[in-house]
């Protein structure tokens, strides 16, 4: 097991909140800006609009960039098991290659937290100039004077607060939005997972400093680290490697466990590891019986799941339904702060980048 480093970050009685990073702060407010936007919740309009259904619109178009577009991943999948016609698309491509894709009877689906990209600001732009019927936007988005909020039919704020480092209560925010507004537009019963979910993701961070040690030495200092799921666990996957590589300048890669599969496994070997999510109940065997080939072949396994056991098997907090998406975030959250610690650099901060990305 390794040492705890000297610069590690600590949640001991001696060190006050005001000293930590503003990352771990970011991380550690979560619980507070989830219960908040569950307090306020959609908005009238939006909850008026939703409600109406989507079966109107003859494509719902689900776009973003970065965690914006990941945390939305879950939504777009039970909007197609419900047989709308939806697509799932990055904004960069639907601004450059698909904008086809639009018509004017589409519902573009807009989540960005700060609502001020520069793909976003130009697909708006891009929009504007449509003649009639100009497409519907319904914006998920954190910042109300932003480009997009003004420029939305439809706004569903995300009330996360400032966030001043890589995004972490903006991203779980924007996924439980969207997960309310799916919940809405599909005419589905009103659930207390989500409300239960607070304190869940409380408790467990209450114990954060043990939960990132604990990751921390599952992973060890992998040469190659790989984060693989299914289904809609694959927002995490994704949210990770992508704030693995913001807060820890560490290269972290996602991919599906069946595209692993395809090539990716012919790589495995002493200094990899892989981080598998057990994911949904009908699909957790597929993603155990890679986990044993990884073995086999002498990589490394973390395994983030509730139900399946397994050797190497880390709790998540204790999070159902759809709030799942929220607790399977958290755990890489923290392995972000222990391998920025590693590195001796400070958690969260931007080297060459901004919160906003504002160049195309």
């Amino acid at each position: 097991m390794r040492q705890k480093e000297n610069n590690a970050v600590s949640d001991s009685p001696e060190r006050s909140l005001q000293q930590l990073p503003h990352y771990v702060l970011d991380i550690l407010g979560q619980p507070l800006a989830l219960r908040d936007l569950l307090s306020m919740g959609l908005g009238s309009t939006a909850t008026t609009f939703l409600s109406q259904g989507l079966a109107g619109f003859d494509r719902i178009l689900i776009t973003g960039m970065g965690a914006s577009l990941y945390a939305s991943y879950p939504s777009y999948l039970r909007l197609a098991k419900a047989g709308l016609p939806v697509w799932f698309v990055e904004t960069g491509e639907l601004l450059h290659d698909v904008p086809e894709l639009i018509t004017g009877r589409s519902l573009v689906w807009v989540a960005s937290q700060s609502g001020e990209s520069a793909e976003v600001h130009a697909l708006l732009e891009q929009l504007e100039q449509c003649v009639n019927p100009r497409p519907t936007v319904l914006g998920i988005v954190n910042n109300t004077d932003s480009v997009l909020a003004q420029s939305a039919d439809v706004l569903i704020q995300l009330h996360a607060g400032e966030e001043r480092a890589v995004s972490t209560r903006t991203y779980v925010n924007t996924l439980v939005a969207s997960a309310l507004a799916v919940r809405v537009a599909l005419g589905e019963p009103e659930s207390t997972d989500l409300f239960t979910a607070v304190g869940a993701v409380q408790r467990y961070l209450d114990d954060w400093r043990a939960h990132a040690d604990a990751i921390g030495d599952a992973i060890s200092t992998p040469d190659t680290l790989v984060i693989l799921a299914r289904g809609a666990s694959r927002a995490a996957a994704g949210t990770g490697a992508l704030i693995i590589k913001e807060a820890a300048k560490y290269p972290a890669e996602a991919l599906s466990t069946s595209q692993f599969r395809h090539g990716p496994l012919e790589m495995v070997t002493e200094g990899v590891t892989a981080v598998l999510f057990e994911g949904d109940r009908p699909t957790a065997p597929l993603s155990q019986r890679l986990a044993d080939d990884i073995r086999r072949y002498g990589g490394r396994v973390v395994w983030l799941g509730q139900t399946v056991p397994d050797p190497d098997a880390l709790p998540l907090a204790a999070c159902r339904g759809v709030a799942r998406h929220v607790a399977e975030i958290l755990p890489l959250q923290l392995l972000s702060v222990v391998l920025a610690e590693r590195a001796g650099i400070e958690p969260g901060v931007f080297r060459h980048l901004e919160k906003v990305t504002r160049v195309l």
